[in-house]
């Protein structure tokens, strides 16, 4: 593979301090570190899939070979840290790593192998501390875990979008429906700490919280640089008009058609990145039940549970179809763990340029047969777009 060599060698740098390796769905990631045990200097591979993480300590000479499998094997984006800088790596469509220089940050490596897991967003990041998640020792407090593990969850996923973007670009950034406005600023620390500079707005209708919101940003703006570009602003998903197009829309659990209204936006406004995790889901729920579904497929509307989530996932599919054939390369995702909520999707979208016809041919299909008409046609036949 062209590029692999100068991978190798940054790997091999004594400034190395660690790579993370994740695949294009954000389903598998592979955390490379160097590690001193009682037998010597090893290297150590933590692979995370599907929730599970496995450990295997190896010898450095055995390194490039694995890494290459892992290449071979489908992962996509290679990030490494080093004590004076990080460098990205991606694999285009034809197989060569394309290698990008981040600015550094005098990051110390540590090599202990009894050590606390290294995560995208540290429990000490001072926007988890000013909202209370974390404790004053700098670890996240136990009512907090879940919480903090979907941020993390979260910004690994948005990590794996940012292709499109170089160090010191600057990155219009809106979250519709922001809600408490964790993941909203998980974002906005996570650009900034890829080198970007982002400009974010959380859109939400609870004007109390978000008055209590900005006050927590102008503190963080007070003692850290970045922090004066977020704010929140009151307002429906549906009536908001960004002021300069968003390159990046995120929407987590807007209600029902609320996400077609954001995904209808994002699209009208030309962004680049879609990042949606749909909550209750009730207009193509209603369809269903007004009609007889097609021949064949009874057994799936004769039971009240399934049928709703039958609609839930029409109504996904049909999202992730409208999105690729308007030019957006397009994934379902679990976002949350399935234990925690049933609506666990994330609906991914990195804009191509490229329509499919195939997926616009699917939803056509998906139509007929079902006898239904999504909302996000009918919010994109609203706005002409």
């Amino acid at each position: 593979m062209e590029g692999l060599e100068l991978l190798l060698e940054t790997l091999g740098d004594g400034r190395f301090v660690d790579a993370v390796l994740t695949d294009r769905a954000g389903d598998r990631r592979v955390r490379i570190r160097p590690v001193d045990l009682a037998r010597g200097r090893m290297v150590q591979f933590e692979t995370t899939v599907d929730g599970a993480t496995s450990v295997a300590n190896v010898e450095p000479v055995e390194m490039p070979d694995r890494v290459a499998l892992l290449l071979d094997d489908g992962y996509r984006s290679v990030f490494v840290r080093l004590t004076d800088r990080s460098e990205q790596f991606t694999v285009t469509k034809r197989g060569r790593l394309l290698r990008t220089v981040h600015a550094g940050a005098n990051t110390s490596s540590d090599t202990s192998h009894d050590r606390q897991p290294d995560r995208s967003v540290p429990e000490d990041a001072p926007f988890l501390v000013a909202l209370g998640l974390t404790d004053r020792n700098g670890r996240i407090k136990p009512s907090s875990r879940d919480k903090y593990l979907q941020v993390v969850r979260f910004v690994d996923i948005l990590d794996t979008t940012l292709d499109r973007f170089s160090v010191g670009d600057s990155v219009e950034v809106v979250d519709l429906g922001c809600g408490s406005g964790v993941l909203t600023m998980a974002a906005h620390h996570h650009l900034a700490s890829r080198g970007l500079r982002p400009r974010t707005v959380g859109v939400d209708l609870k004007s109390d919280l978000l008055g209590r919101l900005n006050a927590t940003v102008d503190s963080l703006a007070s003692t850290e640089t970045g922090w004066g570009d977020l704010r929140f602003v009151s307002g429906s998903i549906a009536d908001w008009v960004p002021e300069t197009s968003p390159e990046i829309v995120i929407a987590l659990h807007a209600c029902d058609t609320a996400t077609d209204d954001a995904l209808a936006g994002a699209i009208a406004w030309g962004s680049k990145v879609v990042l949606a995790a749909p909550c209750c889901q009730h207009d193509l729920q209603a369809q269903l039940d007004r009609r007889d579904p097609p021949l064949g497929f009874a057994s799936l509307v004769q039971h009240g549970i399934v049928r709703e989530r039958l609609g839930d996932l029409l109504t996904d599919t049909a999202r992730a179809d409208v999105l690729a054939a308007r030019g957006y390369r397009t994934d379902v995702i679990e976002f949350v763990a399935g234990e925690h909520t049933a609506k666990n999707l994330m609906i991914r979208a990195v804009a191509t340029g490229r329509p499919d016809t195939d997926a616009a041919a699917r939803l056509d299909d998906l139509m007929t047969r079902w006898g239904v008409r999504p909302a996000i046609i009918d919010r994109l036949d609203g706005i002409g777009a």
